[in-house]
């Protein structure tokens, strides 16, 4: 257990394609953090959220992009109550990324790395098969292409590392990013 004295915050924004593993590394990270005993720790999912905000967000890139300015303002204030936000969004548009980066004191970004046709693979819900039988307008990764950043403070493959590992690295990466003085992520 880790001894923590003073309130850390900061937000992890971990993104990705869809069914590349954001909400499963998400919920361990919290849990993982949570048995570190550090407990001020809040989950943002962005499939949850867009079912619970109580506005209609749909699906083109604008809308997507504003989504993610609304997660980004729910992370500032949930680090303002002192508090740790692990948030799991798509959010695939670099500039909006960055523009988050500057607007979130503490943020480290973390890129699920995994190929589409793992994703689709993996896709329990068949998202992938309407998106590639046209049935979507704006998929990510198929109709539209997620835009890596130039430097993300962390890469997971998550189609080659098993779920373990990838969470391992996750976590390591999170608490050193945690017990920076100035809140700047180590690149891995």
């Amino acid at each position: 257990m880790i001894n923590h004295d003073n309130c850390w915050t900061g937000t992890i924004w971990i993104t990705g394609l869809s069914a590349s593993g954001k909400t499963t590394l998400g919920l361990q990270l919290r849990e993982a953090l949570i048995s570190e005993g550090i407990r001020n720790v809040e989950l943002l999912d962005g499939e949850e959220l867009r079912k619970g905000l109580g506005k209609s967000y749909g699906f083109s890139t604008e809308e997507r992009n504003a989504f993610a300015q609304d997660i980004s303002q729910l992370a500032q204030e949930c680090n303002e109550r002192g508090n740790i936000a692990i948030v799991c969004a798509i959010s695939h548009v670099r500039e909006i990324r960055l523009k988050i980066r500057k607007q979130i004191a503490r943020f480290t970004e973390v890129y699920l790395s995994c190929p589409v046709d793992v994703c689709a693979h993996r896709d329990y819900k068949g998202q992938y098969r309407k998106a590639f039988s046209g049935i979507y307008d704006n998929f990510i990764g198929v109709t539209e292409p997620y835009q890596l950043s130039d430097q993300p403070d962390l890469i997971v493959d998550t189609a080659n590392g098993s779920r373990e590992h990838c969470s391992t690295v996750l976590l390591e990466h999170t608490l050193a990013f945690l017990r920076s003085a100035n809140g700047k992520a180590l690149r891995d």
